[in-house]
């Protein structure tokens, strides 16, 4: 199984503010992946369901696989270490997702 298929099968939804500086990745077990990309500063952490990160589930597993992830007004995109990558497009930036 390649790691764009591990966070496939985790992914359930996905919010992103309104400057598209942070995503926040909810998982299937209700665990969270935060990514945050601003200028000067990059990056992402595993939150627990239960809002910390010392059992981040599904979110940890996904975390540990990421190498570089970019997110920005056109789109979130997320690089894997066995070379994979998943990618959602923000079509129309007005609309949050």
């Amino acid at each position: 199984m390649s790691e764009n298929q591990l966070f496939r099968g985790s992914f359930h939804s996905f919010e992103v503010n309104a400057d598209f500086s942070e995503a926040v990745v909810v998982m299937r077990d209700s665990s969270r992946l935060v990514l945050r990309h601003r200028v000067g500063e990059r990056w992402a952490k595993a939150v627990g369901a239960d809002g910390m990160g010392k059992e981040a589930g599904l979110a940890g597993q996904v975390l540990a696989s990421i190498v570089m992830f970019r997110l920005n007004a056109k789109h979130l995109d997320i690089d894997f270490n066995d070379g994979s990558r998943w990618e959602v497009s923000f079509r129309d930036a007005s609309k949050r997702h």
